[in-house]
């Protein structure tokens, strides 16, 4: 835990509001949060790393703050693309989703994301999904229409906790089809060829996305949670649907914070895998070490857009190096528990930024600039300088 007179009042942009505001959990001293995990029909690519390692800074400054940190992400592993590459390949969907699951991991684990409290996994939850969706068809905020349970938006009350105006937010062209209203969305349907399908009172099939997450966050966490991660483009629909159907399930309110952070950019478009144009963390991590992909992520603040290139990966891996070097020159004073003043105005400036919603960019800028000035002899005090380094290690979770 760290010792220093920080964490006071850590402020976290809340999408909710649209502004910061100071981080205060339902229950003192612990962190409930739920993340959104990949759809595991393919590798992760470098949009997903900036994702998991944002999120992980979020959970070690709070865990060096004191607070206990209950950490839930699922794995999406029921899905169309896994059935389509199961066909691909002549495997079980099952069988593809654990590779990639498995693939996920060895990915996290060399990019120094710690692991979280608890994993979970649709195929896992399928009947409690049923019976929810089943409570809401009773309740009359959902109905069945050409093979499928859709939920009724428009009586549950409509969308607003996310977006205040959706069809500002829809980006694909909207088709009604069988569905009452443009917006309503699945909670159940009948299976496809070659998809994983499970019998419930609502007949054999199988659940639609957005039920999905209420669920299990639900399910390991309580009808009330204080944060729920994930990329922009989740806002809307996923987190939004999600929103709106705790609603109407609990009747109060879901998620205390919604934080999201923006895209990793090729060429000026959005990193996407479905769109063909992606970088896989593992092809990355064959030329440039994890802890130079951190610092390349995390040199942008996270909700700012980043552009990929290997000329800012080159660059951060001389970060790396420079903070090394500063790292080994104070540790020689590593016994010293005080720190200078030169030391302490590092100090105010690193963890000031990490306090106002996670400034990493600037962090990490402070800690190369005290690296340098260690390294270049300048003729300054930098006792307790080792302490700045621990928390770049511990915090930001760039190996030195």
């Amino acid at each position: 835990m760290l010792d220093l007179n920080w964490g006071d009042q850590v402020q976290v942009f809340n999408t909710k509001s649209g502004s910061k505001e100071e981080l205060i959990t339902t229950e003192l001293g612990t962190v409930k949060a739920y993340i959104c995990g990949p759809t595991v029909y393919d590798y992760c690519h470098i949009g997903h790393a900036r994702t998991y390692i944002n999120f992980d800074v979020f959970r070690r400054y709070l865990e060096a703050l004191g607070y206990s940190f209950i950490h839930v992400q699922n794995f999406t592993d029921v899905d169309d693309k896994i059935t389509e590459r199961a066909i691909e390949q002549k495997r079980q969907p099952r069988e593809v989703a654990e590779y990639f699951i498995q693939e996920y991991f060895k990915d996290m684990d060399k990019l120094g994301v710690k692991r979280a409290t608890v994993y979970t996994r649709v195929s896992e939850f399928v009947p409690r999904i049923a019976e929810a969706t089943a409570r809401l068809l009773e309740a009359g905020l959902a109905y069945r229409s050409g093979g499928a349970v859709y939920f009724d938006v428009q009586k549950a009350g409509g969308f607003g906790e996310l977006v205040s105006r959706v069809e500002e937010a829809v980006t694909d062209k909207i088709e009604t089809g069988s569905k009452k209203g443009p917006f309503d969305f699945t909670l159940w349907r009948q299976g496809k060829e070659g998809e994983e399908t499970w019998d419930s009172p609502l007949g054999r099939g199988r659940p639609g996305w957005h039920i999905q997450c209420v669920v299990m966050s639900t399910e390991t966490l309580g009808p009330e949670f204080d944060v729920h991660w994930g990329g922009i483009d989740l806002i809307y629909p996923h987190h939004e649907c999600e929103a709106l159907l705790s609603k109407v399930i609990f009747g109060k309110v879901f998620v205390r914070y919604w934080m999201h952070n923006n895209f990793v950019l090729m060429g000026g478009d959005k990193m996407s895998k479905s769109l063909g144009r992606s970088v896989y963390i593992r092809d990355v991590l064959e030329r440039f070490s994890g802890s130079a992909l951190r610092a390349f992520l995390l040199g942008r603040h996270y909700r700012e857009k980043i552009d990929y290139s290997e000329a800012g990966l080159e660059g951060a891996e001389g970060m790396v190096q420079t903070l090394r070097e500063g790292a080994r020159i104070a540790n020689e004073g590593r016994g010293e528990r005080e720190m200078s003043d030169c030391v302490k105005d590092y100090s105010d400036m690193f963890f000031g930024c990490l306090d106002d919603d996670l400034r990493t960019g600037e962090a990490l800028r402070i800690a190369e600039r005290l690296a340098w000035e260690i390294a270049e002899g300048k003729d300054k005090d930098f006792t307790g300088a080792w302490r700045i380094f621990d928390a770049v290690e511990s915090i930001l979770g760039i190996r030195l």
